[in-house]
């Protein structure tokens, strides 16, 4: 009989499947996107030995199974380990191009100290153990501003707006470039108070010219639902904001980052 997982976030309910050989559930999730792969038992044995104890089946429906999520090189399932408790296991893929997760591990490593992303717990060659972020808890940024803005609540709006360019900034700085924030939608969340974070740093890696500030805010300011409206509020004017970027990237300075601040109208 299967056993069933009630937490107090009703978001992460789901089936609990134990690590062992045979169960379905865990055949498919760590052969991901196929049912069967040669190194599966190899995969078991390494997750168990790691302490892991079971698999949580709960989020969105995919291929027939839940997870929390769904990449090009892994699967994300939430997953009980003995000593870390409950978590995000990212697992890479059977189908994936990439050897292993290792380097993801190791930008995660590096940033852990600015808070941007969720707390790496354990990591090995084909899997990532980070917090679990439940999505009552944490939603798409973009669609935070988008509400605020169209209550009018633009105080806030600021703030959170402040505090996402203070995050990105900060990975300017250490020269680590996310490489998917020009599409925002399923990587900057908004998280209950006031915690800005990144999900998803596959595609990350250090760079001399990072883009993470401007690339937000070139979405900010062409490609958000209401920024004609965002625009007239904070009294935005293009070209100082673009020069503003411009010098920025010569330099990732404190002097050039509030430059950028006072062209959005945030200072």
């Amino acid at each position: 009989m299967a056993l069933e997982y009630n937490s107090q976030d009703s978001s992460l309910d789901g089936e609990v499947h134990f690590l062992e050989l045979e169960d379905p559930y865990v055949k498919r999730t760590l052969c991901f996107p196929s049912e069967v792969c040669r190194d599966y038992s190899e995969r078991l044995e390494r997750l168990l030995s790691d302490g892991f104890i079971y698999l949580l089946e709960t989020g969105t429906r995919v291929m027939g199974s839940r997870y929390l999520g769904k990449g090009y090189s892994s699967i994300v399932v939430a997953a009980r380990h003995s000593k870390l408790g409950l978590g995000a296991l990212k697992i890479l893929r059977s189908d994936s191009r990439r050897k292993s997760l290792q380097g993801e591990a190791e930008i995660l490593t590096l940033i852990q100290g600015l808070g941007v992303s969720p707390r790496l717990y354990s990591h090995g060659d084909f899997y990532i153990f980070l917090e679990i972020l439940p999505p009552g808890v944490c939603s798409p940024l973009h669609r935070v501003l988008e509400a605020l803005v169209v209550r009018g609540d633009f105080e806030l709006t600021r703030s959170i707006l402040i505090n996402t360019l203070k995050k990105l900034h900060g990975l300017d700085c250490i020269r680590v470039d996310h490489g998917e924030l020009n599409r925002p939608g399923g990587h900057l969340y908004y998280c209950e108070g006031g915690r800005v974070v990144i999900l998803d740093w596959e595609s990350a890696r250090t760079v001399s010219r990072p883009v993470n500030l401007t690339s937000f805010v070139s979405y900010l300011v062409f490609r958000f639902k209401y920024r004609d409206v965002l625009g007239r509020v904070l009294n935005w004017r293009l070209d100082r904001v673009l020069t503003a970027l411009k010098t920025y990237k010569s330099a990732y300075s404190s002097t050039e980052y509030g430059s950028v601040l006072n062209a959005l109208g945030l200072e």
